[in-house]
């Protein structure tokens, strides 16, 4: 419903949407642990079979069993610790609605990351210009088109455009993003999708990303989770 909103509104088109799993997949390639590793075009995601009209099944993200852990530690306590450390310098969450407590109607092209990502830019004191890698929650390549609307790396309605050609692919794009190849390609484990998101930025930032997609001196990145439903209600975490 989300993506035929947007198609709807903004002329977004299915190939636009392909380039994410496009990209996902370049990504994979260089992952062992990755569930789908064949490299795919715009073709092959548009010949896949429709899941739920317009969204194919190359545009839906794997299922898997997996987790992951995180450790924040007081800056004393990572220094010792030997690895490269790596700061958390913003943060921002909210959870959105129908509604969203006020009258109207409401917008189905809009995330909470609108929100969120906001708070977290503000209090890094950064803009999204500034990013140099993005972990987008990725359940389906309409997901992370609407996300990189709300953070702000292109207006409302843009996003489209943004992503196509690849512009996510690390090597090439302007804005490389999941690059273990994601919920698209890697892994979903259920409801701690968002959890490989902080992982593999940390990764990055570590300069530990597999050669063929780290991103050169990688010191600023954003990690974003959606959980939810997009067309109902989610929360939002960047």
């Amino acid at each position: 419903m989300v993506a035929q909103r947007h198609m709807h509104q903004f002329g977004t088109t299915s190939e636009q949407l392909a380039w994410i799993k496009v990209a996902a997949s370049q990504h994979a390639q260089h992952n062992p642990h990755a569930m789908l590793r064949d490299v795919v075009t715009v073709q092959d995601v548009l010949a896949s079979p429709v899941i739920s009209d317009p969204l194919r099944r190359l545009d839906c993200c794997v299922v898997s069993d997996g987790g992951g852990a995180v450790i924040v530690a007081r800056p004393e306590i990572a220094r010792s610790l030997q690895r490269p450390v790596v700061r958390v310098i913003g943060a921002g969450e909210t959870v959105r609605h129908p509604f969203a407590g006020q009258a109207g109607e409401f917008d189905l092209t809009t995330t909470g990351a609108a929100v969120s990502g906001p708070i977290a830019f503000t209090q890094a004191g950064v803009a999204p210009a500034d990013i140099q890698y993005a972990s987008i929650y990725d359940s389906f390549t309409i997901t992370v088109l609407l996300q990189l609307e709300d953070l702000g790396f292109c207006k409302k309605g843009e996003g489209g455009r943004f992503v196509a050609d690849g512009n996510l692919i690390s090597g090439t794009g302007k804005l490389p993003f999941n690059t273990d190849g994601g919920g698209l390609c890697n892994n979903h484990p259920a409801n701690r999708g968002g959890m490989t998101k902080i992982i593999e930025a940390v990764r990055q930032l570590r300069g530990e990303a597999h050669p063929k997609v780290q991103v050169p001196n990688c010191d600023l990145a954003v990690a974003h989770g959606t959980g939810g439903l997009l067309g109902v209600r989610h929360a939002a975490s960047t």
